[in-house]
């Protein structure tokens, strides 16, 4: 891997902080991971939309006049976590309200939908659009549906002409939905990516290979296969089939009008997403279908795959005018909104003026150094457990945090397999979830350790925002419903700990039925196949009187079985859930995930290793 970094950990930060620096109407809010509009417009809508990281310019590359108000950085391929998304929304809020751009992936929903209601509970006005452009995923009737791509970025642009031109939330929202129903997306790919903490590519292809229906993180599209240049007419060919599939699947027809964006995934040069476009616009053409705007360039890349997507937006005269309608970002400006930058530097000097203390602007600035000094006394708190670790036939607060902390180990040791074990994901399971777990073990100390419930809630906080992708909401619900479920307890039996994961199934369960309306049952490969096949093993041996291990490794045998079961079932929901029938023979990698770490967990209580 030959990457400009300095370390994967730092990687997003970095770039943001670059972007940043590079513009200066823009700021890096570093503790929540967010780059917003330095002043937000109370007078207009704010538009927030964001996602995992390694799509630039998306999501970051569109803040600016006539887009986006701000974007919400997450790890490489990783959604961010709901606590970014809550704190962008507060950081963005306006009388108008607020808009969230949300690409149809399950880690995005979760967190997006997750901190609206927050937001909500709030009682700041907050509605959100799914942008569902990639018909790749076809016919599909799984709960996940298709996948949000390069069309978001047609979203971006007319809901962030609307919001600028004053319109109401409904009026925003009715705008960016009716851009959504009349975009459709399909991408291709010659080439794996490399996400920088795997420094591997993600997925094996031949030189003389491609994936047909590729999506953005590299997840498998409609099917491989060979490349064929023996015609002299790869490109055409390419560009005739791409444009039928979009053409059937739009129901667009002759005299109709569209706008045509050819978008990079990263690793192909400029000059070959122009001979795409000519060969895109030649098929268009002879089915009669007018372009009314081209745009050509890299927008919603996949870090450095090569490769591309062909989106085509059904225009009429009310998204013709937002289309035009002047913008001015990092990534796309044209019209007469090239004006911001003199207005940033402006903008700029005033912010320096405040900082001197020569307007009265200086007594909020000292309110919010005296708010950060309170957060950082009660990030300082330490919270020592009480007692030694004892392992019998019950379990004290004191042993279940060492559990938990070797839970911990065997994650991050795992890193690297666990995101290995990932081929029909997104590939970046293992780091999603050793992010969180990692934080978790730095800030050991803060974490609350009366009781066994009130450790196991409090560790929910950290999982829950530094977990990437769906996995902060799935394994942050877990944590919290087991944690409640023995609350005050500071000893649990066999009986309590089957109480325990069945309740930590149940906080995966409404999880997903918040955010998709369907929860995950055994059998649509996702970690509830390892999950509730441990609940119920040691549910079973609770009533049947066994011994605390004997029952232990009754549940980790039975997430093993489950795990493994796994690959003989096609994903309809969670991690795989778009690729369907090509997920068989794979594992899902949330139970094999889970049936590693209850293992080892099984061993190290039997050992008693404290």
């Amino acid at each position: 891997m030959k990457k400009i970094m300095n370390t994967p950990e730092t990687f997003v930060y970095d770039m943001c902080h670059g972007l940043a620096k590079a513009h200066p109407d823009l700021e890096f809010v570093e503790k929540f991971k967010i780059v917003k509009k330095k002043d937000i417009n109370d007078d207009k809508v704010s538009l927030i939309s964001g996602g995992g990281s390694g799509h630039e310019p998306a999501h970051a590359g569109f803040v600016g006049k006539g887009m986006l108000d701000c974007a919400v950085c997450g790890d490489v391929f990783a959604s961010p976590s709901q606590v970014q998304v809550y704190n962008a929304i507060k950081a963005c809020a306006t009388e108008k309200g607020v808009l969230l751009i949300i690409k149809n992936y399950s880690g995005d929903c979760m967190n997006f939908n997750n901190a609206m209601s927050d937001a909500q509970e709030d009682g700041i006005k907050v509605d959100a659009v799914y942008v569902n452009d990639d018909i790749a995923v076809k016919d599909s009737l799984y709960t996940v549906g298709r996948r949000g791509v390069a069309g978001t970025v047609l979203v971006h642009k007319c809901a962030g002409a609307a919001a600028e031109q004053g319109k109401e939330l409904a009026e925003v929202k009715a705008v960016a939905n009716k851009v959504i129903e009349n975009v459709r997306s399909f991408g291709f790919a010659f080439t794996s990516c490399t996400v920088p903490a795997a420094g591997h590519p993600t997925f094996e292809i031949g030189d003389d290979e491609m994936e047909f229906g590729v999506g953005i993180h590299g997840e498998p599209g409609r099917f491989r296969e060979k490349i064929d240049y023996s015609k002299g007419t790869f490109s055409d060919d390419l560009a005739r089939r791409i444009v039928t599939d979009l053409e059937e699947d739009l129901k667009v027809k002759a005299g109709e009008e569209v706008v045509l964006l050819i978008n990079g995934f990263g690793g192909s040069p400029l000059q070959e997403l122009y001979i795409l476009n000519n060969s895109t616009t030649k098929a268009l053409e002879a089915d009669g279908i007018k372009i009314y705007r081209t745009i050509v360039g890299n927008f919603m890349t996949s870090i450095d795959m090569a490769g591309a997507s062909i989106s085509v937006l059904r225009v009429d005269e009310e998204l013709k005018k937002l289309i035009d309608y002047p913008v001015n970002a990092p990534a796309l400006t044209w019209g007469g909104a090239m004006n911001a930058q003199a207005e940033a530097a402006v903008e700029a000097m005033n912010a320096i003026a405040k900082a001197l203390n020569i307007t009265p602007a200086a007594a909020p600035v000292a309110a919010k150094k005296a708010k950060k000094a309170e957060e950082a006394a009660a990030d300082a708190a330490v919270y020592e457990v009480k007692g030694t670790p004892a392992v019998g036939e019950t379990i004290n607060t004191a042993a279940f945090v060492k559990i938990v902390e070797k839970m911990a180990d065997v994650i991050i040791e795992n890193e690297v397999p666990f995101c290995e074990a990932d081929k029909m994901g997104d590939g970046d399971f293992g780091m999603s979830i050793a992010k969180g777990f990692k934080q978790l073990k730095t800030d050991w100390a803060t974490r609350k350790k009366g009781d066994i419930g009130q450790f196991l809630v409090s560790c929910s906080e950290i999982i829950k925002e530094y977990c990437g992708g769906a996995s902060g909401p799935i394994w942050g619900s877990a944590f919290k419903y087991a944690g409640k479920a023995v609350l005050g307890k500071e000893e649990i039996a066999l009986k309590d700990l089957a109480f325990l994961f069945t309740e930590a199934n149940r906080g995966v369960y409404e999880t997903g039925k918040k955010s998709f309306g369907k929860g995950a049952e055994i059998g649509d490969k996702t970690l509830v196949d390892a999950l509730k096949p441990c609940a119920m093993a040691l549910t079973k041996a609770a009533e049947e009187g066994k011994k605390l291990q004997d029952g232990i490794d009754l549940g980790a045998k039975a997430a093993h079985d489950g795990a493994e079961a796994t690959k003989t079932h096609v994903a309809t929901l969670g991690r795989a859930g778009t690729v369907g029938e090509r997920s068989i023979g794979y594992p899902d990698a949330g139970a094999h995930g889970l049936d590693v770490i209850f293992n080892e967990l099984a061993k190290f209580i039997k050992a008693k290793k404290f």
